[in-house]
């Protein structure tokens, strides 16, 4: 999440200025490379530079980190804070452009991170401006020809993933060519699933209590009956559901670890459908807390990484009465290709 920042400095900053052409390009080396993982790949540490058919580029830093900052921040400046729980590694480069016209910066990099040998993490590019002083999207920049700008990488991780002892791999294309970095060698063994319960494939859950399936970790965090429902924790601005006149919400509300490998689409872990009274049947949709339970967002267009946890919902709208009376009312739910179902009342 890009956020901003207003910083008085106090001392004077040593501005850094990219400049168009003036990247040293000795110990550049150019491979032709043709595909992750095979010898042909070739590796790359900080501080190398390496030349490709369409660029020369110098990895500045990787660093691991719950607030990104640009190198030299100014009055005003733009920075990225990881959610709760989580941090980001940063892959900066140098990237010269050497085509003959511009090019799109979130054109020059992509790529995904390996954690563990065995995790896998899609990320974001974005570009410094302003002398190194602060960020701005990728997606609404060009680099011009013969000219270096410092363009970023960012991988939202897991918190467990910086301190932890496991191997850290990038595996980027840059300037058209696959390259591999070590982060970290490692010398350990990730957490994944911890919990040391067994499987549950079925049968009724309780409040709290932590399920684990062959696909991930959940346990139900609340269940609320209102006419508004709001993010836990509401920031200044949050999205929020209102229920037409006549109605009123069940909010079913439950944190899902994803045990992965790769990320998983929010919508596709759970379907549901509550019973009023042990006769009427009620549909709802699912929708995701961000911003460290401060707002919702869709969940068609989110995903849950590997060894995450985020808090979904599940909303069903219903009559007022079921809020008025003590008839009972249970969710049946399908969480990993399993069935559950919890007693409201």
């Amino acid at each position: 999440m890009k956020k901003f920042l207003a910083l008085i400095l106090t001392t004077a900053l040593c501005l850094s200025l990219v400049a168009c052409g003036d990247e040293d390009s000795s110990g550049s080396s150019s491979s032709s490379g043709n595909g992750f993982g095979d010898n042909k790949t070739p590796t790359i540490a900080v501080g190398e530079t390496a030349t490709t058919k369409k660029c020369e580029f110098t990895v500045d830093y990787i660093n691991i980190t719950n607030d990104v900052k640009p190198p030299n921040p100014s009055n005003f400046y733009s920075h990225y804070e990881a959610d709760d729980g989580k941090v980001y590694v940063d892959f900066c480069i140098a990237y010269k452009n050497t085509e003959t016209s511009d090019v799109d910066a979130d054109q020059t990099i992509s790529g995904k991170l390996i954690y563990g040998e065995k995790y896998e993490y899609t990320g974001f590019s974005m570009i410094e401006e302003d002398n190194r002083s602060d960020f701005t999207y990728s997606n609404i920049t060009s680099i011009a020809p013969l000219c270096t700008e410092y363009v970023h990488y960012l991988f939202e991780v897991p918190e467990e993933v910086a301190t932890s002892s496991a191997k850290i791999v990038l595996k980027m294309t840059i300037g058209g060519q696959n390259y591999q970095i070590t982060v970290r060698e490692g010398n350990g063994t990730t957490s994944g699933n911890t919990t040391q319960q067994g499987d549950k494939t079925s049968g009724a859950v309780t409040l709290g209590e932590v399920v684990v399936t062959k696909k991930g970790e959940f346990s139900i965090d609340y269940v609320n009956i209102a006419k508004k429902i709001t993010p836990p924790q509401p920031s200044s601005f949050y999205s929020y559901y209102e229920a037409d006149d006549g109605k009123v919400y069940v909010d079913f509300c439950f944190a899902y670890k994803n045990t992965r490998n790769s990320s998983v689409d929010a919508d596709d872990v759970i379907s549901a459908t509550l019973k009023y009274s042990s006769i009427y049947q009620y549909n709802g949709f699912s929708i995701i807390e961000e911003d460290s339970r401060s707002d919702f967002t869709y969940s068609n267009i989110t995903s849950i990484a590997p060894l995450s946890t985020e808090y979904m919902h599940y909303l069903f709208e219903v009559p007022e009465e079921v809020s008025t009376n003590d008839k009972s009312i249970k969710i049946v739910f399908t969480i990993d290709g399993n069935n559950y179902t919890y007693e409201v009342r």
